[in-house]
């Protein structure tokens, strides 16, 4: 027991260091966070040391060649979500790939110790994320322009629907529907204001934790279109609302702009809400279904408020 308490410890130290550097602002040009190097290479190492110190301390076994690893990576995440080093999101998004990436390295470093048994090996697997994270980051990509679309049919008339859009009365969080993502911690929405109507007009979008984004106008149909561009300054959005990996505004990720269309049915109307993002990772491809699923849940909840109120503005004009 005590040789493999020393075992895991070294490991998540390992994994904890490479955390830490790679977080660094010192050397985000040099070896960001957020990057395929971390995702793959850092769990590829520490799970390729888990199994050289397994297999020389405890014995060669299917144990430290392939769970071992893998127990490392879930220790380390529920580690750094009880400190606070990483956001549930963020450790949720990287699960699926760091987990099997440390698996690998241990298969991969259990398979060269059964045909050679040199140190070499283990000190490759621990430098490699550190070679390779610098010659990653001159590697420049161009950011990816992401477009999610809601919809929601309400039983009410555009004019109900626009007294709900323009300007957001203050939302209870007795209103918002049950979503997942606001059980990994994202801020619930609160209100938006309107300065003026019209284009040009200035829109103030609350959320929980005094988080806000500014909007202006676009483009101003009553009862049928409202768009507007959305500012998200970084440096005014406290750093205890987001992640600082997936913060709005911030190098990875940032919400454009958002329009909300109403379309008239035969029962009443169909709300659409559209909203554009950028996204500036090296795996856009993942990071953008990740995206993808936070604003469908976001703007579903939005919808459903807006649904409600519509609705109920609608019932007390015909009680009336």
């Amino acid at each position: 027991m005590r040789r493999t308490l020393i075992v895991f410890g070294v490991a998540l130290l390992y994994a904890l260091f490479c955390r830490l550097i790679f977080g660094w602002d010192a050397l985000r040009d040099y070896a960001p966070i957020v990057s395929i190097s971390f995702l793959t290479l850092v769990p590829m190492a520490f799970g390729a040391l888990t199994t050289f110190l397994g297999f020389r301390f405890c014995g060669r076994s299917d144990y430290w060649r392939v769970l071992a690893p893998m127990l490392v990576t879930v220790f380390a995440f529920v580690g750094s979500f009880l400190v606070h080093l990483e956001a549930l999101l963020c450790l949720i998004v990287a699960l699926p790939i760091m987990l099997p990436m440390a698996a690998l390295g241990g298969v991969t470093m259990g398979w060269l110790l059964y045909h050679r048994s040199k140190n070499l090996y283990v000190n490759i697997f621990v430098l490699l994320p550190f070679v390779v994270a610098p010659i990653e980051a001159r590697w420049k990509t161009a950011p990816e322009l992401v477009s999610i679309e809601d919809s929601i049919q309400i039983n009410a008339s555009p004019a109900d629907i626009w007294q709900e859009i323009a300007s957001v009365r203050a939302i209870s969080r007795e209103e918002v529907p049950f979503r997942w993502v606001y059980l990994l911690d994202f801020p619930r929405p609160i209100a938006a204001t309107l300065d003026r109507e019209g284009v040009g007009g200035q829109r103030r979008a609350t959320f929980e934790r005094n988080v806000s984004f500014f909007e202006t106008v676009t483009e101003w149909v009553p009862e049928r279109t409202i768009a507007f561009t959305i500012k998200a300054d970084p440096d005014f959005i406290p750093r205890t609302a987001f992640d600082q990996h997936i913060i709005v505004g911030g190098r990875f990720y940032d919400v454009l702009d958002g329009r909300y269309v109403i379309l008239r049915e035969e029962n009443g109307c169909r709300l659409v809400l559209t909203s554009t993002h950028r996204l500036s990772t090296r795996f856009n491809a993942y990071a953008g279904w990740w995206s993808r699923w936070v604003m469908n849940q976001i703007q579903s909840s939005i919808l459903t408020v807006i649904k409600g109120r519509a609705e109920s503005r609608a019932a007390g004009r015909s009680r009336g």
